[in-house]
This record gives C-alpha cells, structure tokens and sequence, in this order.
C-alpha cells in the first residue's frame, strides 16, 4: 500500500517541528508543538476552503512526531552502550 504524497509531507512536517523544537525545549515541547502545528494546520485548511481538512492529516503530522521521539531515544540508548 502506497502512502499519499500528502501524508508523507505530514508525516515529515511533523517529524521535523519535532526534532527542532525538542532540541531546545525537550521532548514533550517538541510533541505539543508538532501537534499544535497539525491542528493549526487543519484549522487553516477549513477556515480558508484552500485545503481539505483531514483527521488522518493530523494523524501522520503526529505519527512524525513520535517517531523523531522514537528513534532519538532509541539512538540515546544505544550510543549509551557503547
């Protein structure tokens, strides 16, 4: 199953407001801000008519999010080990 370009671009907007945010604000700043960004976002697209908003939109922008969390920690992790 092919992912639309659309949600790829959420899916990286969300990782990316994620990444910056988290590195001078934490973690759960970084999440908050990917997620108010995606909910902004949708807001836009309704109140402008210029977008279709979408519940699965705001989904992969948060999906992004945690995964830039995931894989930061994750990376944490292992360079702890060694």
């Amino acid at each position: 199953m092919e992912i639309p370009s659309d949600k790829k671009k959420h899916l990286a907007a969300g990782f990316a407001i994620s990444a910056v945010v988290s590195l001078f604000f934490g973690y759960i700043v970084g999440l908050s801000a990917a997620i108010g960004a995606g909910f902004v976002k949708e807001g836009y697209d309704y109140i402008t008519k210029k977008g279709k908003p979408e519940a699965l939109d705001l989904v992969f922008t948060v999906a992004g999010a945690l995964l830039f969390i995931l894989i930061s920690v994750l990376s944490s992790l292992l360079f702890r080990v060694f």
